[in-house]
């Protein structure tokens, strides 16, 4: 079941509906407004588009917290990868020694 709405309606409905309250309700709705409006700047999204400049301000700070990112992990990457082959290349040794009856004393000393 699917309804359709009809923008002008809803308009004149809220139109009428407004006129109806009394000028005390309508001062507190028009400053919730104002407040939800301030709100609403304030969290405004990185990417949001403005005619002001806060927008790029924001969006360029994003993409430097994404340029920090990305060099720490690659950071974390390369480090992780020599880590590895530092591992590595001790373990061969030690396999290397096993094989040829070259261990030092100190493996059999514990």
């Amino acid at each position: 079941m699917t309804t359709d709405l009809d923008t002008g309606k809803i308009t004149q409905l809220l139109t009428l509906s407004t006129k109806q309250l009394d000028a005390r309700t309508l001062s507190a709705l028009s400053n919730a407004r104002q407040k939800a409006l301030e709100r609403q700047a304030e969290c405004a999204p990185a990417f949001a588009f403005n005619a002001g400049g806060e927008a790029h301000n924001q969006r360029q700070e994003s993409i430097q917290y994404w340029v920090v990112a990305g060099l720490l992990a690659a950071m974390l990457i390369a480090g992780t990868s020599f880590w590895q082959h530092i591992q590595e290349h001790q373990t061969a040794e030690l396999d290397v020694a096993i094989l040829t009856d070259d261990l030092p004393i100190e493996v059999f000393v514990d």
